[in-house]
């Protein structure tokens, strides 16, 4: 996944996203719409069995970290809440 690495977004690429954006979400509505249903299902209200999880995919996770703003011992660092001002 190299190339992907954080970058400012010009404002041609910005259209481009928003443009990409707007078909991915008219196809998929497009897609929903086509899906029959007969009736809903309603919660059973019983919980889901624990597992010991799936182990991550790397290359998604080298991803992540190389994208991070703060990284230490592989966990990403955030800061609670600093979006709210």
């Amino acid at each position: 996944m190299t190339g992907y690495v954080w970058h400012q977004v010009s404002e041609e690429e910005k259209q481009e996203i928003r443009k990409n954006a707007k078909n991915l979400l008219d196809n998929f509505s497009k897609k929903l719409d086509q899906i029959k249903t007969s009736e809903l299902k309603k919660d059973s209200g019983e919980l889901r069995a624990e597992g010991n999880g799936l182990e991550a995919n790397k290359e998604f996770r080298e991803f992540m970290m190389d994208n991070a703003p703060m990284v230490e011992d592989g966990l990403i660092i955030a800061e609670k809440g600093s979006w709210k001002k």
